[in-house]
């Protein structure tokens, strides 16, 4: 890939470009040492970086061992601040710590290229070795993903939801009918709930119904009645406003690799499932809820959304609160989610080039010719795409920073 940033035509000097980056790394220490806190949010930022540049790693490696050229490795985007060429390639940082890129040379059928490096870019490699470049990336990240939610595991376990309420949202039917920070939800109408798996499916059909619900408080047992209200205009299942509190259950080092492997298939499945809501007519609309009506911050509408950086790294910190093990967990994760993002079959994801390259082999197969796709063909949908994925991205950012300056 390019840098989006290079063509801007903005003019920035490289030293103008290093002081702006020595600014912001002065700002951050500086930070860290006012706010000790901020050192757990460091710690996430430098992460995400870092798997980031590891999955571009995987490209570059591939690439380079598959006889591929490539001439950029950069940390960043936007104007150079340094860089050291060794041989063909230029390795180095950029003004914007968002992320960074390896460049090799043609990509795609509309790339000029230099034709003595022809035979020595993307397009004209092997099929084997176009998928295995395009696929490294990924790879890097679910293997990283695994041993960091194994390090996590065998480090401190795995967190359970539990039916003992950790927070009650304000102003919902569970703060209005005395529910407390503590309780333990024993039964709801006399149906025992021993997993908070269970209570949803309990109050699902009951919304606008009072519901006597058993809790567990200081070891004596209470009765309450909870009307819970639809969750959305678009969901009529029950909502209280209620969050569980987390208990670790913890593994050996066998159990650990077991259970490292459970957990990468329940994020998996829960990550396809999250997106396959967000994306129905009902999840939309949803969504849209969060820009057209106040919403309180753990709201259905205002819960169930996808989340950007920004949100990742205000709630990690809180999550992380200087446990090694909770980074690790939450890194492999995002590792993962960054994996299964990437792995999406459309341009300009890796996924998408993988499924171009699979095409290209099996139409070749069938017509009995080379077959390459025309990209200019798939610009309209890379467009597309890019559209919707940064509408998104960028409404995400917007609502984590309003949750974060207003708390709602």
């Amino acid at each position: 890939m390019k840098d989006p940033l290079e063509e801007t035509g903005a003019e920035v000097t490289r030293r103008g470009a290093g002081v702006s980056l020595l600014i912001v790394l002065l700002g951050l220490i500086v930070l860290a040492i006012v706010r000790p806190s901020t050192i757990d949010t460091l710690a996430i930022i430098f992460g995400i970086v870092a798997l980031i540049m590891a999955h571009e790693a995987g490209h570059y490696f591939v690439a380079k061992r598959a006889g591929m050229k490539v001439t950029e490795f950069f940390l960043g985007f936007g104007p150079r601040v340094w860089s050291v060429r060794r041989g063909e390639t230029e390795y180095g940082i950029k003004a914007i710590p968002a992320g960074g890129y390896v460049r090799i040379v043609g990509m795609t059928n509309l790339e000029e290229v230099d034709p003595e490096d022809e035979p020595r870019t993307y397009r004209q490699a092997k099929f084997s070795k176009r998928i295995a470049v395009v696929l490294a990336g990924v790879t890097v990240n679910i293997v990283l993903a695994y041993f960091l939610i194994f390090g996590a595991i065998a480090g401190q376990g795995v967190p359970m939801l539990t039916t003992k309420i950790d927070e009650v949202v304000a102003d919902s039917p569970a703060a209005a009918a005395g529910l407390q920070d503590g309780d333990r939800i024993v039964a709801v109408e006399g149906r025992r709930v021993d997993e908070w798996e269970d209570l949803p499916q309990t109050i699902e059909n009951r919304a606008g119904v009072p519901t006597r619900f058993t809790v567990e408080r200081n070891g004596q047992l209470l009765e309450l009645t909870i009307t819970p209200r639809e969750r959305s205009k678009n969901d009529s299942s029950g909502f209280i406003g209620v969050s569980p509190r987390s208990e670790y259950e913890r593994f050996s080092i066998l159990g650990s690799f077991r259970e490292s492997f459970v957990v990468i298939g329940d994020t998996t499945r829960a990550t396809g499932e999250g997106l396959g809501r967000l994306f129905s007519p009902a999840g939309l609309e949803r969504y849209s809820e969060n820009f057209t009506e106040d919403q309180p911050s753990s709201s259905p509408s205002s819960s169930d959304r996808p989340v950007s950086i920004i949100g990742i790294v205000d709630v990690g910190g809180e999550l992380v609160g200087g446990n090694v093990w909770a980074l690790l967990g939450l890194l492999g994760a995002i590792n993962l989610i960054v994996a299964l993002f990437n792995l999406i079959p459309l341009p300009p994801f890796d996924g998408g080039h993988a499924a171009v390259a699979v095409y290209e082999q099996m139409a070749s197969k069938i017509r009995r010719r080379e077959v390459r796709v025309d990209y200019r063909k798939l610009i309209p949908v890379s467009a597309i795409v890019l559209i919707v994925f940064l509408t998104l991205g960028l409404s995400a950012m917007f609502l984590d920073v309003r949750r974060i300056l207003t708390g709602s």
